[in-house]
């Protein structure tokens, strides 16, 4: 299923000024960019945004946070790195994720939370995410015994996004599972996580 064509529009749409996300996402984003279609693409989409790479833990604006996650993720599709440009958000949102656990806060997290075990690492996505961006909520809830669900409200990225992430996540505690996105609008959604 594609992206209908105002979609990023309506995402910019519900951006308030006060937004941010961290430098963090832009670098995982571009260096995704760079391994994936050249150092030169990846500059071309670093700089309507940024002089030079952003720091990770600054804060920068989600309205250009929304805006490279679309020009790479239609740059990668364009170049056949992933057969639709909704794959191609989802590596992202998994880049992020690597990115996060490359950092000494994302290996700290690991080290307290351990491998193998989903539910004391998605119980402790809403406050993973609270570092990394300023805007929404997210909840946690036990489904069963390996089936979790975590509640985004307030948030304007893309369903494609965090599925890339919370994927990405587990396989980053060596668990295998699925994870499976529920818009609701632009605004909000539900991703049910399930585990073997």
């Amino acid at each position: 299923m594609a992206f209908a064509k105002n979609d990023l529009d309506q995402r910019l749409a519900l951006v308030r000024p006060e937004d941010t996300v961290r430098g963090l996402i832009f670098n995982a984003v571009l260096t995704l960019a760079e391994k994936q279609l050249g150092p030169d693409t990846a500059a071309r989409l670093r700089e309507p945004l940024f002089k030079r790479s952003p720091v990770d833990f600054f804060s920068y604006s989600a309205v250009d946070a929304i805006r490279l996650l679309y020009a790479t993720s239609e740059a990668l599709e364009k170049a056949g790195r992933f057969g639709t440009q909704e794959d191609a958000v989802r590596a992202c949102g998994a880049a992020a994720v690597t990115g996060f656990f490359s950092s000494t806060v994302g290996q700290t997290l690991t080290r307290l939370i351990g491998k193998g075990d989903p539910k004391r690492l998605l119980s402790n996505a809403p406050t993973a995410y609270s570092t990394l961006v300023s805007y929404g909520r997210r909840e946690y809830t036990v489904v069963s015994e390996r089936h979790v669900r975590l509640s985004f409200h307030g948030d304007m990225q893309p369903v494609q996004f965090h599925e890339g992430v919370l994927q990405e996540a587990l396989k980053a505690i060596q668990c295998k599972g699925t994870v499976v996105g529920t818009p609701h609008g632009y605004f909000a959604a539900d991703y049910d996580i399930v585990w073997e």
